[in-house]
């Protein structure tokens, strides 16, 4: 997902690169899944409107209509529900 390493997940959900890695060794904890799920669920929005192999590119790149953050610094200071406004109006035909 966004083609990010260990290290870099683990600091998206502000955790220890071990307790990634025990994730996919035995599983998400419970308090876990719903947070996980919402990224699944962007990447799969990013997945439909871009071209998979930018994904990694576009995730990394500061915007203005992020406050010059990145789609990553944005997810992890303001969760993912601040990037599907941003993406939505990106991918509007009115961004006027």
């Amino acid at each position: 997902m966004f083609g990010l390493s260990e290290h870099e997940l683990a600091s998206l959900f502000g955790v220890q690169r071990q307790s990634v890695t025990e994730w996919r060794e035995k599983g998400l904890p419970a308090a876990r899944v719903a947070s996980v799920e919402r990224l699944v669920d962007l990447a799969d929005v990013l997945a439909r409107e871009v071209i998979n192999t930018r994904i990694p590119q576009i995730v990394r790149t500061p915007d203005a209509w992020l406050g010059e953050r990145t789609i990553l610094d944005t997810i992890k200071a303001d969760g993912p529900e601040a990037v599907y406004a941003y993406l939505h109006r990106l991918f509007s035909y009115d961004n006027a």
